[in-house]
């Protein structure tokens, strides 16, 4: 019984060291994103009746009025490829304290993601378009949303917007499509216009 054992590990011990010797050139594959096949970027004018602003959109986009809200020119531009939506939020001020108050409360949603976020880093609207104001924030790092903004023409009007996915993604799976959309809304800012 005890040469059987031996001869059976004698031959688990072969096989094991035949399975582990292979080819010396090999080299580990790179880590790649999967292929996506992007669609041309094409952009139509987004005008609704009797609202105060417009911009181009992609032409792969669909916009929405915001359902769950009463308040006029809410809007998501959802990419149904991609399973994203830009969130925009229009506010009307009279005074200084309303515009102040709209600001800080762009700034806190921002802030909400500080404890996942490497880092936050702002980008002038000007930079895009130098007839408005406001501030892109590029959230980087694993948040629920890498890219918010605002942008205002600073006498009454304001709109926020917000990219979310519509599931929960890491960071360095959604990459290639955070970039693909990231232009996308640089076009929508550098074509905003209040009327």
């Amino acid at each position: 019984m005890k040469k059987l054992t031996k001869i059976n590990l004698s031959i688990l011990s072969l096989i094991l060291l035949i399975s582990c010797s292979g080819d010396e050139n090999y080299v580990p594959k790179p880590h790649a994103y999967p292929r996506m096949i992007f669609p041309v970027k094409k952009y139509a004018l987004f005008h609704p009746k009797n609202c105060p602003f417009e911009f181009k959109l992609p032409t792969y986009s669909q916009v929405r009025e915001d359902g769950r809200s009463r308040k006029l020119f809410w809007y998501n531009v959802e990419f149904p490829t991609y399973q994203a939506t830009l969130h925009l939020t229009y506010y009307k001020f009279n005074d200084w304290a309303g515009f102040d108050s709209m600001v800080a409360d762009t700034r806190a949603l921002v802030n909400k993601h500080l404890q996942r976020a490497e880092d936050i880093l702002e980008d002038p609207i000007e930079n895009y378009n130098p007839n408005l104001h406001g501030v892109m924030f590029h959230i980087q790092g694993n948040t629920a949303s890498n890219l918010n903004f605002y942008v205002t023409d600073s006498l009454q009007h304001f709109v926020r917007g917000a990219l979310y996915f519509n599931e929960q993604t890491e960071n360095d799976s959604i990459l290639p499509v955070y970039h693909f959309l990231q232009k996308d809304v640089e076009q929508l800012l550098k074509t905003f216009k209040y009327k």
